[in-house]
């Protein structure tokens, strides 16, 4: 039986529950705004073929930067 290769948005999402995981913090409650943050800014700015976990902690640290320059 063949395995389901998981899409972009899966792994970046499994990418961004360890994250949460190893800063000791529940999945937020506006992780979906998170998510496509991050899917949109990995598209923008990471190999499109070579991105990595490292891709996804860079963007995950823009959006906390987008929000904290919002205040």
């Amino acid at each position: 039986m063949a395995t389901k290769k998981k899409t972009k948005k899966e792994v970046i999402e499994s990418m961004l529950q360890e994250i949460y995981s190893n800063v000791g913090i529940d999945r937020p409650s506006n992780h979906d705004e998170i998510l496509e943050f991050v899917i949109k800014d990995v598209d923008e700015t990471a190999d499109e073929k070579e991105w990595h976990s490292g891709d996804v902690a860079i963007a995950f640290r823009r959006f906390i930067e987008s929000k904290s320059e919002q205040s």
